[in-house]
């Protein structure tokens, strides 16, 4: 895919000196006419870029908006290699549906696609993600882990506890949960969640698509109605100045490299305290909806395989899948 010609603008003005470039300059620089420069910036402009225009000194880009283009990405990237390369979509269905078409045309690991709004994003069994456009931070992340297909799924838990850390940047750390298998919670509700979708081959995987959506800004008043009473956003936790997304974004591939490197090489329970420290539910009386039929327990927490454990009244272990978890009203005594 080509990159836009706004996008190799926006990169030149990014390391610019303060003074700006010239479109004479820009027009030198890509190779292109000066009038395709001033439809470039036009369209930097319409996305919410400020972009100053000076006569006989060109142009210079404020930094008071921080989007989410490859350029702006590529720019505060701490990592390796996730986050790279970038592919942005103002508009899509579905960012892990992107990726994993861009994964089985051949994009390398680190592979990210972010997008300002999905209309059809999707969380665990079918349901629905409803973002707020240009305030939700929406993308889907490529990697290879060179594992079998069954060891995977842990991989969940590593990316929750990668997110988490992230937004301990923002949020009061108490205030942050895991809420097993696949949400982060602000003050016990929904503010991020994690779609994990496997491609397999002789029980192999070939590529994994981690997906993520987190409300970061505005306000819960602003979410959907039929969401509103569950769900949070970063902003209203955050002390000013508010959340940026381009932040939380780089935040949260910086914190999830070093753990999927742990993971992949020692396996889930080389990482499963910085996800354990997170999890609130230790020791509560919980429910979990599973595929066979609700359980009732004392969550421990999770063993070396990825499996949620419940201490049973009788005193026995319960080893948990999959499932949905549900506190109850009371404490374990």
């Amino acid at each position: 895919m080509a990159e836009p010609l706004s996008d190799r603008v926006l990169r030149l003005l990014l390391t610019a000196d303060p003074g700006g470039l010239s479109g004479q300059e820009l027009a030198r620089r890509l190779g292109v006419t000066r009038s395709a420069v001033w439809k470039a910036v036009e369209e930097l402009r319409e996305a919410g870029y400020e972009v100053e225009s000076r006569a006989g000194r060109g142009y210079r880009l404020h930094r008071a908006w921080r989007g989410l283009r490859p350029p702006e990405v590529e720019a505060c990237l701490a990592t390796a290699r996730l986050g790279r390369p970038v592919r942005y979509l103002a508009r899509t269905g579905s960012t892990n549906a992107e990726a994993d078409r861009w994964a089985e045309e051949g994009a390398p690991e680190g592979a990210l696609v972010v997008a300002e709004h999905q209309d059809r994003g999707r969380g665990r069994r079918g349901r629905s993600w409803a973002d707020l456009p240009g305030r939700s931070l929406l993308f889907s992340l490529i990697l290879r882990p060179p594992l079998p297909a069954a060891a995977v799924p842990p991989l969940t838990y590593v990316a929750s506890a990668a997110l988490a850390e992230a937004l301990a940047a923002w949020a009061p750390r108490q205030s942050i949960e895991i809420k097993w298998p696949n949400d982060v919670l602000l003050g016990g509700r929904k503010v991020a969640g994690i779609l994990l979708e496997m491609r397999a081959e002789a029980q192999a995987a070939r590529h994994v698509v981690l997906g993520v959506g987190v409300n970061v800004g505005g306000a819960p008043d602003d979410l959907p109605e039929e969401v509103r009473a569950l769900a949070t956003t970063l902003a209203a936790w955050a002390a000013p100045p508010p959340p940026d997304r381009l932040a939380v974004l780089c935040g949260f591939l910086q914190a999830l490299e070093p753990l999927y490197d742990r993971f992949v090489s020692h396996g889930f329970g080389a990482v499963r305290e910085a996800w354990t420290r997170w999890f609130r539910a230790a020791d509560r009386r919980v429910r979990v909806h599973t595929p066979s039929g609700p359980v009732e327990g004392t969550a421990v927490g999770l063993d070396d395989a990825g499996a949620l454990l419940l201490e049973a009244p009788d005193g026995t272990t319960r080893r948990i899948l999959a499932g949905d978890l549900h506190y109850a009203t009371t404490r374990a005594p």
